[in-house]
């Protein structure tokens, strides 16, 4: 930063000689972060200028780096008030605002700091980094421009130029400008024989050619990437450029000559065999078989072109090309043989050859120890295959038939492995898999913590034992697993938020939403939401970095991925997970639920009552504890962080708002919280169905009927059978109906955009219970449809609902998708009251109806810990003279007690 030029100053600001050294030492001091020599030379020109501005301001600036944010504000304040034209105290205002993210302050700041110095290289650098971060490209363009002509002889200058032209689309100009400055490098000095490349310049050429092939300029591009070919250091890079400019100018053969030395270079790439596919414009399956019979008999070691085969490959051809590559892995002893051939179970004229084949294997394994089948003659001087082949076998059955749902079978052949071979971490970790499938999370999670007693230090079979313990409530003792491996004398929540470690956040969230622990579960989506809010600030140190070591391509990439980061799976998930849970809130408040509760208390025996009771206040206690330990871990940090430089106070990041978990369970406007969440999931997972589905819920609730009509649209456009999709337009026809709409054009549109959807006969729309007869009668065999069905059925007509329930509750094999998880989410919603006031006892025939398909489901056992068998428990928890019960270490009610719920109906 540099200090203002005394003769344009105020002489009421003007500095002597020796104190306006002492600034210039200040300033010093401050970039060098030697912030205690700083407030010395601030409190020696205070002492003598006690109003001088610009000093004021740099007091401000070092106390703000230092933590002292208030103190620091008023400073700047005053230094301000005092110096009004100087463009140090308006820096030094901007540079306070961008640490505290207020980014569009800050560039106000700055560009009031311009009128007072122009020409300030320093300031017009800091704006074009909060331009391009704000993504305001057209004052970026601006910026830079002015950069260039004031440092016209600096890379970066017009690099900086012509990227600002890109990034707005104007191709032309963006060339133009790095090809004269190309134009200036001809001359650059020669290279030694230990930097063969100049790394920056070979970057720089890249980033030249990928605007050409973003403007259409193939041909310029073809032509650029020859002639500087020798001067780019990344072949490989050069090499699929050159493919992809050969095929869009139709050059295929030479594009054919590149795919070979690719695929020669990295043979188990499947992107070049799809590649090469096109590039010789196959799509005769006898064609094709021949070329992939080439490729595999050219590289007979690798494995991509033979699972490529296998998906186009049919009958005799196939059986035969499957069974060569499941011996192998047999043979190999290949854990993720069945993760490489899952994809083929997605046609059903595969599996039973697959089948056919693996029973025949087993056949032959247990009774010749080959995989053919021989003679009397043959079997006396066949070679025998490794004793681990049958293993390997067997655990592919198990998870060739848990994929199938025949949950029995899978566990037949897990548990023959795990007694033939009772030492291999692989087996346990997949029987935890099977009962996690079968609905016995609990189960699951005693057996995957045997495999992770088994190989403690891995850190993928900890990770899962953690996952396996959220997934199961088990919320405590999964921390306990994770804190395994995280860093000593820390909370293992605190730590893995600080590593941003969100599928771990995210299973907590879940966790909490099943245990109705809805702050907690919000609070963990919020948490998720600073992630994503934290990568966006993150980006701000790229901006200057990536023009400085020219890795342009790469920063344009970061550009683009940091303008859809709310559109990853990690984000959307909680974004659903929050919106739900706002949703639930606001249809019923948590003063309600404590309303229930007491009720509830009341309905109960007092030996009920009190057992309730003590249930809720070990809660609380075990809640207390952790509280606790995760204050104490919080005061260590702290008192470790003051205690780090005692010199100097080092910066210190903005300090977060603490998110209450109670705070947000109670509050006030839930909807608008909840829109908190949907706007970003509208604008990045708008190819989601979900999305829309919440979106219709919010606006239904706040009578948006433009918007709600919006969301109907969406969601025809990307499944118009979707069962959603009905349920939410017969609730939109019954808001309609009942509360007609005052405005004439708004109601005029809706009757217009409602014939797209079939609900108008002539002129008059349908009634709304012919449209659920008539969605029943097309969809009666999918049990997520008789769901949606139902709640229309319940709408319609809220107190005679016998035939409703009894659509609702009934199962039949015959029925397309009746299958645990969707069975499951009945089951929840009826207890949580989505199907308006059912009696217990239609609950309890349900429940034992899904039971009788679903046996060690935990959500459909009456009282789990008393009909457990210890024998389904890891040896090491049967070993135990007193093993823990499976389902009462929960940190809360298990979602298997039927009782207590059925109790509280």
């Amino acid at each position: 930063m540099s200090s203002t030029n005394q003769s344009t100053q105020p002489a009421s600001q003007q500095l002597p000689t020796r104190e306006n050294s002492q600034f210039k030492k200040l300033v010093r001091f401050y970039e060098q972060k030697q912030y205690k020599k700083g407030l010395s030379c601030t409190k020696e020109i205070l002492k003598k200028f006690p109003n001088h501005g610009e000093t004021l301001a740099m007091k401000g600036l070092i106390l703000n780096s230092m933590g002292r944010k208030e103190e620091s504000l008023e400073n700047i304040r005053n230094g301000i008030k005092n110096n009004f034209t100087s463009h140090v105290v308006w820096h030094v205002y901007g540079l306070w605002q961008r640490s505290e993210r207020k980014y569009d302050e800050a560039i106000k700041a700055y560009k009031r700091a311009l009128q007072c110095e122009k020409d300030s290289l320093t300031i017009l650098r800091d704006l074009s980094l909060l331009q391009i971060q704000m993504r305001d490209l057209d004052g970026y363009k601006e910026t830079r421009h002015q950069l260039f002509n004031l440092k016209p002889g600096q890379r970066q200058s017009w690099v900086g130029f012509a990227m600002s032209y890109h990034l707005l689309g104007d191709y032309d100009m963006a060339q133009s400008v790095l090809e004269e400055f190309r134009k200036t490098q001809q001359d650059r000095p020669a290279l030694s024989p230990d930097k063969p490349f100049d790394i920056e310049h070979s970057e720089y050429l890249l980033y030249q050619n990928f605007v050409l092939r973003e403007s259409g300029q193939y041909e310029d591009a073809l032509r650029h990437i020859q002639v500087h070919e020798k001067d780019i250091y990344n072949k490989l890079t050069i090499a699929e450029i050159k493919y992809d400019l050969y095929m869009r100018l139709g050059t295929n053969d030479r594009a054919e000559t590149i795919l070979r030395d690719l695929i020669e270079r990295n043979t188990e790439n499947k992107k070049y065999y799809h590649m090469l596919e096109k590039c010789l414009q196959v799509t005769d399956i006898n064609d094709k078989t021949k070329l992939y019979e080439n490729l595999i008999e050219k590289y007979p070691r690798a494995d991509a072109p033979k699972q490529i085969t296998l998906h186009f490959l049919t009958g005799e051809s196939f059986a035969k090309a499957i069974g060569s590559y499941l011996q192998k892995g047999f043979q190999k002893g290949v854990p993720s043989l069945f993760q490489s051939v899952k994809s083929l179970y997605a046609t059903s004229e595969k599996v039973p050859i697959i089948d056919a084949l693996l029973r025949t294997y087993l056949s032959n394994l247990t009774k010749y120890g080959t995989f053919e089948t021989l003679s009397d003659t043959e079997n006396l001087t066949a070679e025998v295959e490794p004793a681990t082949s049958l293993l390997w076998l067997q655990y592919y059955l198990a998870q060739h038939y848990d994929y199938l749902g025949e949950i029995n079978k899978a566990f037949q052949y897990i548990n023959q492995a795990i007694c033939d071979t009772p030492t291999l971490v692989e087996l346990y970790m997949f029987k935890a898999k099977i009962f996690k499938h079968a609905g016995d999370y609990q189960t699951a999670a005693s057996w995957m913590d045997e495999a992770q007693s088994m190989d403690t230090a891995d850190r993928f079979v900890n990770c899962k034992c953690t996952k396996y313990f959220l997934r199961a409530n088990q919320i405590n003792t999964a921390l306990e697993i994770a804190g395994k491996f995280t860093r000593e004398n820390s909370s293992p929540a605190d730590y893995l938020r600080e590593m941003q470690c969100m599928w771990f956040e995210l299973g907590m969230a879940r966790a909490y939403r099943r245990l109705k622990r809805y702050g907690e579960a919000l609070k963990k989506c919020h948490e998720i939401d600073r992630h994503f809010q934290e990568f966006m600030d993150d980006q701000f140190d790229f901006h200057s970095y990536c023009l400085r070591k020219m890795v342009l391509c790469a920063y344009v990439d970061m550009l683009n991925l940091e303008d859809h980061i709310k559109g990853h799976r990690f984000f959307r998930q909680a974004a659903e997970i929050a919106v739900e849970i706002y949703i639930r809130l606001y249809d019923h408040p948590v003063s309600e639920q404590d309303d229930d509760t007491n009720n509830t208390l009341a309905n109960m025996s007092a030996a009920e009552a009190k057992k309730h009771k003590n249930k809720l206040r070990k809660q609380q206690l075990r809640e207390q504890q952790e509280k606790q330990k995760l204050m104490e871990a919080e005061r260590r940090k702290k008192e470790f962080q003051r205690s780090r430089n005692k010199e100097d106070a080092e910066e210190e990041k903005v300090k977060e708002e603490e998110i209450v978990a109670e705070k947000l369970e109670h509050c006030e406007k839930p909807l608008e919280e909840a829109m908190r969440f949907l706007q970003p999931l509208e604008d990045f997972s708008g190819n989601f169905i979900q999305t829309h589905y919440l979106g219709f819920e919010v606006y239904y609730r706040r009578k948006k009927h433009l918007l709600m009509l919006r969301c109907l649209k969406r969601m025809k456009k990307i499944d118009a059978n979707n069962a959603k999709l009905h349920s939410c337009l017969m609730k939109f026809l019954k808001l309609v109906e009942t509360e007609p709409i005052a405005d004439e054009r708004i109601r005029t549109l809706i009757e217009d955009e409602l014939k797209t959807f079939g609900v108008k006969q002539g002129d008059s729309t349908k009634n709304i219970e012919e449209l659920n007869e008539e969605f029943i009668k097309n969809h009666s065999n999918s049990l997520s449809h008789r769901a949606e069905a139902a709640k229309i059925m319940f709408l319609i007509n809220p107190t005679n609902n016998v035939k409703a329930i009894e659509f609702l509750t009934t199962l039949d094999s015959n029925f397309s998708d009746q299958n645990l998880k969707i069975c499951t989410s009945i089951y929840e919603d009826i207890q949580a009251g989505d199907y308006g006031l059912i009696e217990s006892s239609t609950l309890e025939k349900y429940r034992l109806e899904c039971n009788r398909h679903w046996p060690q489901a935990n959500l459909f056992q009456v009282n789990p810990t008393s009909t457990f068998d210890q024998s389904l428990l890891p040896p090491s928890y049967a070993s135990l003279s007193n093993p823990p019960p499976p389902y009462s270490s929960c940190d809360s009610q298990t979602n298997g007690n039927a009782t207590v719920l059925l109790k509280q109906n």
